[in-house]
């Protein structure tokens, strides 16, 4: 997501305007007039309490972009519960006038009332009004599946709007809230990434409420002035500043300045708050149904648990909703039940009461999927929460489970969630923010091993790829074959090999086995790779360059110089990339390992050089979600280390075959555990006018359960192979182990003979030894005496 859309949803989000609209939604929605919303609606002077605040229309930024903020102004009234929001905005092009000449309004005319008091365009010296009721069309809130939530948006199409034109506009909103309604909070946010001409934020209350503030900044503190009834908090500014976001900013880390008030004491009064607003039905009949016909079919409350997770999540649609943690009870278990779709907090409230059913016990956690672990770091108040999860507890351990999430596995005790930092539970009593349970995380690995059959006399080499993933990176796989389909994936991979290595052929159809139950995804698959190999400055020989993409990409470098916010690693992450070459003229080496290891991160390069075979293993783990931004210098370097050792070459002479193709190459492996046994998948024929008979062997939940397959490719959704896939691996093995036993013979006779050799060669020595001391004796002068005379 660019920065420009995050801006236009943090602005549209805390002040509910859309301040820029693609082009395609420039063009009024078919809606109804203001018909029902005509006593929420309805133009009207500046309330009494109201500050007036001027701009500067010739205001102009250090950094020109297509729209200059001249006025941010929000004031809050909390004895009276009145919000009035001020802006203005000049467009200085045409895409800003494509964009942003639209107003737009999103409120809920069950609780909350509308005065509108201005919408003017301002061209120089002159003014144009805009405010007509009877031009205000009402639709359905942004989403279309947000319906039922009862939201609605307000949209009007100005009309005749230049570059460098001045868009204002002022309105109040009165708001009788569920949750809390004497509290008053709210989080004020300036524009991300853009100066600002002016800022006006105001909050008064009475002396006897306990309001508190906090901001991003030490400068952001308010002017105080007290009477004798009221406090009023000022935050004046001026010409501040924009600070563009950083690249590669965490989306939990709040990159805009803001401003946030609330009299909420603490967490435990939010949760209560929810508790009260929803209440549980302990004698639901259609929930008790849907628990006894889960108990019957399931032997233990593993398997309970797991399908009741699995019915929730895959068979129920999830309707995405803005402001559905608005107060409003979820619908009733048994409504959500039979119609069979809802928001989050509809189906967590099913599945928290079906496992409870069940004898597990179960409750919903508010949390935010946005803020995530910053929300720790503000004040307590209700609006901060946007979803919905549930926490349960099954043979003594906790889990946080995601209805939203489909296609999940690894059963009820291995399910991967997202991190959501911290979580509030819905509870009357002893409520305070948590962290997720320790083991709601379980590893997710993902493994890819390709081999390299090296041919350099001219002919093709071949290349096998296995990858192996387990966790998150399964469910991802899972969810994108689903969605794409197996050809599809198949071509955007064979073009990906091709682009790697210059020319790349599949050889066979792309294989892949399924294994929700243990939250394991397989995938294997042959080419025919050439024109990758460069001739090497010494004669006679090739150079093969490797460049590990998949380890190097998953880092980004940080640019240079100091840096403000976190820098964001992708996490959890747990990457091994393989790479083998086999060629017979390839000569031992020393064995290499290379460690990097800081506390965000640990890489791992080991290199095994055998007669033959080469073998180049990397793997890459991050520890956390982000880098300090005071730290930034010194990832900045491990970073540039990871990438100079994830790039490697051979050289092989010229004039060698390739290796011979093993039974395991290219092939799936059985399980995770025993990657390397031999699992060969024959691919499937179309389906070419079965008999009936035939069909029915097909065991009905298999089928339902399988992901799509590529067109004449296997797929083993539950890891159990068709009865001539058996056959063949019978077979197989069986030959399998007679090499093995001939390997073995062999081996003893090379040793014996070897041994013979051996015993041979130092018996020759011995002798040769011998001869040679007897040869020089003989040839020693003799010995001549002489007479002494005496």
């Amino acid at each position: 997501m660019s920065w420009f859309c995050k801006i236009r949803l943090i602005w549209r989000t805390f002040l509910d305007i859309d301040l820029s609209m693609l082009a395609d939604s420039t063009v009024p929605q078919p809606g109804n007039a203001l018909g029902a919303t005509a006593e929420q609606l309805h133009l009207g002077p500046l309330p009494a309490w109201v500050v007036p605040c001027s701009f500067r229309s010739d205001f102009k930024p250090k950094q020109p972009g297509h729209v200059t903020y001249l006025l941010s102004s929000k004031q809050l009234h909390a004895e009276q519960h009145q919000e009035f929001v001020h802006a203005a905005i000049r467009l200085e092009s045409i895409e800003a006038v494509q964009s942003q000449s639209q107003w737009r309004l999103e409120f809920d005319p069950r609780r909350q009332r509308v005065i509108l008091h201005w919408i003017k365009t301002h061209r120089g010296v002159d003014q144009f009004d805009h405010t007509k009721l009877e031009q205000i069309r009402t639709a359905q809130a942004d989403s279309g599946a947000s319906a039922h939530n009862g939201r609605l948006t307000l949209s009007l199409m100005l009309e005749d709007v230049r570059p460098g034109d001045i868009v204002e506009w002022c309105y109040t909103i009165d708001t009788n809230p569920l949750l809390l309604p004497d509290q008053c909070a709210c989080l004020f946010p300036l524009p991300a990434g853009a100066a600002l001409g002016r800022l006006f934020f105001s909050v008064r209350f009475g002396d006897g409420r306990q309001m508190q503030w906090k901001s991003s900044a030490p400068d952001l503190a308010p002017v105080e002035t007290r009477d004798n009834v009221e406090i009023k908090w000022v935050w004046a500014r001026e010409n501040l500043p924009g600070l563009r976001p950083e690249e590669n900013t965490p989306d939990w880390h709040i990159a805009y300045p803001w401003i946030q008030v609330s009299d909420c004491p603490d967490w435990q009064t939010v949760a209560a708050a929810f508790a009260e607003l929803w209440p549980e039905d302990p004698a639901d009949a259609g929930v008790e149904a849907m628990a006894r016909e889960i108990a019957a079919a399931q032997p233990g409350i593993l398997a309970q648990t797991e399908k009741a997770i699995q019915l929730v999540q895959d068979e129920y649609r999830c309707l995405a909703t803005d402001g559905e943690l608005d107060g409003s009870a979820p619908a009733a278990p048994a409504v959500v039940a039979r119609r069979r779709f809802g928001d989050c907090k509809d189906l967590s409230f099913l599945l928290a009461h079906l496992l409870k059913r069940l004898g597990t016990g179960a409750r919903l956690i508010l949390v935010n999927s946005d803020l995530r672990k910053s929300l720790a770091d503000l004040l307590p108040m209700p609006s901060l929460f946007n979803h919905v999860v549930v926490e349960y507890q099954v043979r003594g351990e906790t889990r946080w489970v995601d209805v939203t999430m489909k296609r999940q596995g690894g059963g009820s005790l291995n399910r991967v969630i997202r991190d959501y930092g911290v979580g509030l539970p819905v509870a009357q009593s002893s409520a305070h923010l948590l962290e997720p349970p320790a083991g709601a995380a379980p590893a997710s690995v993902y493994e890819i091993k390709e081999t390299v059959l090296l041919d350099t006399s001219g002919t093709t080499s071949l290349l096998a790829v296995v990858v192996s993933a387990r966790g998150s990176h399964a469910e991802e796989m899972r969810r994108e074959f689903e969605s794409l389909g197996g050809e599809a994936i198949a071509r955007r991979r064979s073009q990906f090999y091709n682009d790697r290595f210059g020319h790349a052929e599949r050889m066979e159809a792309l294989a892949y086995r399924d294994d929700r139950a243990a939250n394991e995804f397989l995938l294997a698959e042959t080419y025919e790779i050439k024109d990758f190999l460069r001739a090497d400055a010494k004669s006679g020989w090739y150079k093969l360059e490797i460049v590990d993409d998949f380890i190097a990409n998953l880092l980004k470098m940080p640019d240079s110089g100091a840096r403000r916010a976190p820098f964001a690693l992708p996490h959890p992450c747990n990457v091994v990339h393989i790479f083998e070459v086999y060629c017979v003229a390839l000569p031992p080496a020393i064995v290499q390992e290379r460690v990097i290891e800081t506390p965000w991160l640990r890489f791992v390069r080991q290199r095994t050089t055998l007669v033959g075979s080469w073998t180049v293993k990397s793997t890459l783990s991050t520890l956390a979600d982000a880098v300090p931004a005071e730290r930034i210098d010194e990832h900045r370097e491990s970073v540039r280390e990871i990438r100079a050792q994830s790039t490697w070459s051979l050289l092989a002479p010229a004039g060698q075959e390739r290796p011979h193709r093993r039974v395991d190459f290219g092939v799936l492996p059985v399980s995770w555990e025993t990657p390397d046994a031999p699992s060969r998948t024959v691919p499937v024929e179309p389906p070419v006018a079965r008999p009936a008979a035939a069909t029915a062997r097909v065991s009905a939940p298999l089928a339902a359960s399988a992901p799509k397959q590529v067109a004449g490719a296997s797929n083993v959704a539950a890891g159990a192979p068709a009865a001539g896939q058996v056959e063949v691996h019978r077979k197989r093995r069986k030959r399998h182990r007679r090499r093995h036993r001939e390997d073995k013979k062999l081996i003893i006779w090379q040793a014996i003979l070897g041994g013979l050799l051996v015993l041979v060669l130092i018996l020759l020595f011995m002798t040769l030894t011998r001869a040679t001391n007897s040869y020089n004796s003989k040839l020693e002068p003799p010995t001549v005496h002489f007479p002494v005379n005496r």
